[in-house]
């Protein structure tokens, strides 16, 4: 059975609404250090916090007292690291990150790889209030409203992509930041598919109604 959990993190966090949206629809809401003081800015009670606790307030630790607080001072793993790894030894499969992108571009870059880095363990995907990003793995299909934007971003070549439903097809071809990408494609026609044959490849969809 899916489980389904919700990671604040410490980047620029999306409107309150989007996020307490995505708390509901969650099984379980983790914050990542500082992200518990976006949790306590926008109302949201977390099941637990993970980190090495360098970034969180004074005032947030007091207000989440009886929150579970797990403490992790590894130097190798980024705080994301720390609480990715922690919600799937929960048992928690299906993963969303709220705040994990924005502020720093250091730590929005490193953050990207924690989808590649933990899958198949888990599916991860980032939410902010343009879109979403998720991690293609070998294949994946979905079906979107006729005319919306979706991008595809290869975090390393990528061999062999194909997809279909997209106006500008690609069969079997080749991807790699730099070099060729896949921004701003248009989606057509559903399902759509898209299947990779080696390579870390990310799929990025606009929310309907964003610019």
């Amino acid at each position: 059975m899916t489980k389904r959990a919700l990671i604040i993190a410490n980047g620029e966090p999306p409107r309150k609404q989007l996020l307490q949206i995505l708390a509901r629809e969650s099984d379980c809401v983790v914050c990542a250090d500082g992200g518990a003081n976006t949790a306590l800015k926008f109302g949201i009670l977390p099941h637990a916090i993970v980190g090495d606790m360098d970034s969180i307030h004074a005032e947030t630790l007091a207000k989440f007292r009886a929150v579970p607080q797990h403490t992790d001072t590894d130097q190798d793993s980024t705080d994301l690291e720390k609480v990715v790894q922690w919600t799937i030894r929960e048992g928690y499969d299906h993963i969303t990150v709220a705040a994990g992108l924005g502020k720093r571009l250091d730590h929005t870059v490193g953050n990207l790889g924690v989808m590649a880095k933990f899958y198949p363990d888990a599916v991860i995907r980032f939410v902010d209030d343009l879109g979403e990003l998720s991690y293609v793995g070998r294949s994946t299909e979905f079906e979107a409203k006729i005319g919306s934007t979706i991008s595809l971003i290869p975090l390393n070549r990528c061999d062999g992509v194909t997809t279909a439903g997209l106006k500008y097809a690609l069969t079997n071809e080749s991807l790699e930041l730099g070099f060729r990408h896949g921004t701003s494609n248009e989606i057509i026609s559903n399902p759509v598919l898209i299947a990779v044959k080696s390579g870390h490849l990310i799929l990025f969809r606009l929310h309907t109604g964003s610019h």
